[in-house]
């Protein structure tokens, strides 16, 4: 299938027009600073003429969905969009990220692809390539500054059954002599140091490797990952959250019929009715559940032992998530572990589910294991993090 590959996360973009035997037809790159806007256009169409394909005979076009420009990755998606929608074909997507580290040919290494996000930071992704260089997504992406970077490097090297770091991507060039201090080797086989790859991208969006490599599902519409959000964005949400009242109680068997529902909506392996009802008699058994405005918001379920427990589950209606349910319901159940001096607490997450990571790293939880192949649906890897009492 013939199709369009617009890499356009960073000042440094690529337009890439692919044969239907994969071959490239035509390939322009292009150093834009912050002129996306006016110049992606251009491009494209010049890559189109020299490989002298019309827009409606694609089949199929690729954008990079971040993290990088907010810019870059919102009129590179929009472009893509907008062409789809005139001809038809199919959108296809891949994160910097996951482009950059499927591109890597490495093995038995954590993979750390690093994109530039500003004059200190950069976006950092976390991978493992395995013994037959498959690449694994291991953790979610991180924006962060070089000494938290390094400790962040070190946490997922712990973790990913290996002592090779790589690092790759346009991220690497300015902490390389760190980086390599740090990790000895991780920067001496350079990848893509130059700038995001379209090749890269279209492989990437084309390999419907899925969740499992930190890639959307087949089936999935892309939508951008931009890791942080826009500083405006974050003001009003934060005040906008502040502001609604988080009532938290205990889950009662009344409870149960509604939950079950949720269940149903937000897991693609729900827990049935028989198990919330025999798990809320145990007497290590810690449920409570949120509401708002008298409505069932969320909900939490976690068995408080002696000194340890094990968080089975937070879920949130879609209608609450990012309005701080979530939070309140984490929040409530580090109060009763402190009151119960209760040491630590681990739980499982999908290594896809980075909104779940972030809130959990946010009240000082940290990687602790991997269970790989966890999740049936998908192949993905279960993300082990642990709390521990200060």
């Amino acid at each position: 299938m013939s199709g369009l590959a617009i890499e356009a996360a960073t000042s440094h973009v690529e337009v890439l027009v692919q044969g239907e035997d994969g071959s490239a037809l035509a390939h322009e790159v292009e150093e834009v600073g912050h002129g996306h806007t006016s110049r992606l256009t251009p491009i494209v169409e010049r890559a189109l003429a020299k490989a002298r394909i019309k827009p409606s005979a694609l089949q199929w076009i690729a954008a990079d969905l971040g993290p990088g420009s907010f810019t870059g990755v919102r009129v590179g998606l929009a472009t893509a969009q907008g062409l789809a929608l005139a001809n038809g074909a199919r959108i296809l997507g891949a994160t910097s990220l996951a482009a950059l580290a499927c591109g890597t040919r490495v093995k038995r290494a954590l993979v750390v692809p690093m994109v530039p996000a500003g004059r200190r930071d950069a976006y950092l992704g976390f991978f493992r390539a395995d013994a037959r260089g498959a690449i694994r997504l291991l953790a979610a992406p991180r924006v962060e500054a070089l000494p938290e970077a390094l400790a962040s490097i070190r946490e997922a090297l712990a973790i990913a059954g290996t002592s090779v770091v790589r690092a790759v991507g346009p991220g690497v060039e300015r902490w390389r002599e760190e980086l390599e201090h740090a990790f000895p080797g991780s920067t001496s086989e350079p990848h893509r140091f130059e700038g995001l790859s379209a090749r890269d991208l279209a492989d990437a969006a084309l390999s419907r490797l899925g969740p499992a490599a930190g890639l959307p599902r087949p089936d999935e519409t892309p939508h951008p990952l931009y890791v942080r959000s826009a500083q405006a964005e974050e003001t009003v949400r934060r005040k906008v959250t502040g502001a609604m009242h988080v009532a938290i109680r205990p889950f009662t068997s009344a409870d149960i019929p509604e939950v079950v529902e949720i269940e149903k909506r937000v897991f693609s392996d729900p827990w049935p009715a028989s198990f919330f009802s025999g798990e809320l008699s145990q007497p290590l058994m810690f449920a409570r559940v949120a509401e708002r405005d008298g409505q069932l918001a969320g909900y939490s379920l976690t068995w408080l032992g002696a000194g340890a427990g094990h968080l089975g589950n937070i879920a949130v209606v879609e209608a609450e998530r990012r309005r701080g349910v979530a939070r309140a319901l984490l929040l409530d159940l580090i109060e009763e572990a402190r009151r119960r001096t209760v040491e630590e607490i681990v739980l499982e997450v999908r290594v896809s589910n980075f909104a779940a990571q972030a809130l959990y790293r946010a009240h000082s939880f940290r990687l602790a294991g991997l269970r790989r192949g966890y999740y049936a649906d998908t192949g993905e890897d279960a993300l082990i993090m642990k709390w521990s009492a200060p």
